[in-house]
Parts: structure tokens; sequence; C-alpha cells
């Protein structure tokens, strides 16, 4: 058996690998999207659906796997449908992608740094990383989510995490799928 290192380091690997293909060709889940819609009134379905398909069906994902551990709370759920709408604001290629994996891998504190600026030229990735879940909790709070939604989307990516109801689940969730 592999040492707990080594073993976290391929199952990360492994998490990439099927994001990266499901990056390529992304098709989120019809009865899934059925279920969301049952879950988002009109103007935040509307918002979930300017995502692109991939963040759409990575959403589901999480959003469902929630669902699967028993998470009921509407609040909870509409996070998980929502909690990368950010990225609608910046569309970020599947390069740009790649390029946040490797960063935040080999050099996180660089990475970091590189997403403090403005979300142009080579730093544009790493900006959209970082700041994502202030825009997405800016959007679905203009669109009418609750507090307790914005601030799921808000600190979705905070470590350590605030102490508040549901972030510790979606944070598990999202690192998941």
């Amino acid at each position: 058996m592999a040492d707990p290192p080594a073993r976290h380091a391929a199952l990360r690997l492994i998490y990439r690998l099927r994001q990266f293909w499901e990056a390529l060709r992304p098709r989120p889940d019809l009865r899934a999207l059925a279920s969301a819609q049952k879950i988002l009134p009109p103007p935040l379905w509307a918002l979930f659906r300017q995502m692109p398909l991939n963040e759409q069906a990575h959403a589901l994902r999480v959003f469902q796997r929630l669902q699967r551990e028993d998470h009921t709370d509407r609040r909870l759920l509409a996070a998980a449908l929502l909690h990368d709408v950010g990225k609608a604001l910046q569309h970020p290629h599947l390069w740009e992608r790649v390029a946040v994996v490797v960063g935040y891998a080999c050099c996180p504190s660089w990475a970091a740094r590189a997403g403090e600026s403005a979300p142009s030229g080579w730093r544009r990735p790493f900006v959209i990383a970082r700041r994502h879940p202030e825009w997405g909790a800016h959007l679905a709070a203009k669109a009418g989510a609750s507090p307790e939604t914005v601030a799921l989307i808000r600190y979705h990516h905070t470590f350590p995490p605030p102490d508040l109801p549901g972030l510790a689940a979606l944070q598990a969730a999202d690192d998941r799928e």
C-alpha cells in the first residue's frame, strides 16, 4: 500500500486528469439540471446558465455529491450550483486552467501573488482563480441569493475556512468533484 502522501498525490493526479477530460467534453447531466432548476429561483437559474458548460457540469457534480451526503439545506445546494459563477465574467480557457493547476502545484506563493492584479495578460488565469469567489458572491447577491448562499460562495476557497454552516461540506465536495 502506498504511503499517505504518495497516495494523496496519486489521487490528486487522477482527479486532475478526470477534470481535464471532462473539460474537453463537458456534458451537464440532464436529470441533475432538472433537479437544480427546482432549487434555484429564476434569476439564480439564469445566472447558473451563464456559466461555461464545463463549470455547469462541475457545479452539478458538487450539487449531486452534497445531495448524496444527505444535505438538504437549499442555501447550501444553491451555493454548490453557483460557487464558480464568478468565472462566467471571464470564461477561463482550458489552457489557463491547466496553468493555474501547474502554477499552484509548483509555486503556490508565486501563483497567489500573480492573482493580485487585473485579469489580463499572463496573470489572467491566476486572477480568475483568486477572485472568482468574490465576483460570484457579488453576482449571486445581485440576483437575489440569500446572505448564507452568498457567504458560502464568497468563502468556498478560503483556508482556513470561517465558521460558516455548510462551508466545510461545500469545500469537501468541490475538492472531490
